[in-house]
């Protein structure tokens, strides 16, 4: 083979090699997401909070056709909720599964404590489904912090768990002569003392000692999967009702107001699917708890009558719920008023 050839041959191995290289490169890049974008979501990994998260994940993965990757951090490892929802709020990560912060906002209490403004499940879902008008109002404040609320994962019923049972426990009335761990936040203080507790705010990482060495006579905050974490300390549930927990499915407003009406679409469904998931589980998940402390551990469960229910969430919102206006705000309060149908009082 003569120079001029030998040259002409490797001409020719060098295009194919830049073709196949270019070739390979093109792919490539198609392959990469047009977003890839971090969740923080604080429940332990495997919990069924952690499974809808990845969930929703992977459908709006699949359903962009890789377009936009959504990676999970889940177990608190970015930070806790109130700080992931600053993150959020400031665009630090793009995606969260948490409570509101009403330290950023009281008006956010809608969204985090609001007592007896639902009394069941049935109540909640309707209220704060995404039709609800408890989500129409938590929508537009949470916009206001430059958060787009998708949908809620509901978490349950609230209610108290107790070293034993009071007398009248199911009239608001009577003093009950027990102390209760509260939120530590006026809104529960409130709610507690007016069921006819010693109303005693305690941060939730020191509850459980607080029990043990009888600084409180037992605890609220959450379903009755919380108790479960006080089954050594405590032998009572009572199932109040006095505040609807939620959890949300929600994402930066700057994210969200880049995506195209497609993407957009494809986000709020694969969020209203996992949301619907949970709303179908959640008062099963209530009742499991319940049993699981009955059977396991000899509690003795109270669940109060529609008519109990009705009386304490009648004393309690004549006596909160004008504190609850001087938090959110006599417009807000009026569409409280508006959408449960409760009459001022």
């Amino acid at each position: 083979m003569n120079d001029r050839k030998r040259w002409a041959f490797t001409l020719l191995v060098l295009f194919a090699l830049a073709l196949t290289l270019g070739t390979f490169v093109q792919q490539a890049e198609a392959a990469k997401p047009k977003y890839q974008w971090r969740m923080a979501q604080v429940h332990p990994v495997d919990s069924d909070f952690d499974i809808r998260a990845k969930e929703f994940a992977r459908k709006v993965f699949e359903r962009t056709d890789g377009q936009i990757k959504i990676d999970v951090f889940s177990g608190g490892v970015l930070g806790d909720w109130t700080e992931t929802f600053e993150m959020l709020m400031r665009g630090t990560i793009e995606l969260n599964v948490a409570q509101a912060n009403s330290n950023f906002d009281p008006k956010l209490n809608l969204a985090y404590y609001f007592p007896y403004v639902v009394k069941d499940i049935e109540e909640a879902k309707e209220a704060y489904g995404p039709d609800g008008w408890a989500f129409d109002i938590i929508k537009d404040l949470w916009a206001t912090h430059n958060i787009k609320a998708l949908a809620v994962l509901p978490i349950g019923m609230s209610g108290v768990s107790l070293s034993k049972k009071p007398d009248n426990y199911a009239d608001p009335t009577v003093n009950k002569g027990m102390k209760v761990r509260v939120m530590p936040i006026k809104p529960c203080e409130a709610t507690y003392e007016a069921l006819g507790y010693i109303p005693t705010p305690i941060p939730y990482a020191e509850a459980y000692s607080a029990i043990q060495t009888g600084i409180a006579d037992g605890q609220m905050g959450g379903p009755p999967f919380q108790a479960w974490q006080f089954k050594d300390v405590n032998k009572v549930w009572i199932q109040y009702n006095d505040y609807f927990e939620s959890w949300w499915f929600s994402i930066n407003m700057d994210v969200w107001n880049k995506l195209t009406p497609e993407e957009q679409e494809i986000i709020q469904q694969a969020a209203n699917e996992e949301s619907l998931i949970r709303w179908d589980n959640v008062a099963k998940e209530d009742e499991e708890y319940r049993q699981k402390l009955h059977n396991e551990y000899d509690w003795e469960i109270v669940i109060l009558t529609p008519e109990e229910l009705e009386n304490c969430a009648k004393v309690v919102r004549q006596k909160v719920w004008p504190k609850m206006e001087e938090l959110v705000g006599k417009d807000i309060m009026e569409r409280v008023y508006e959408g449960s149908g409760v009459p001022r009082q």
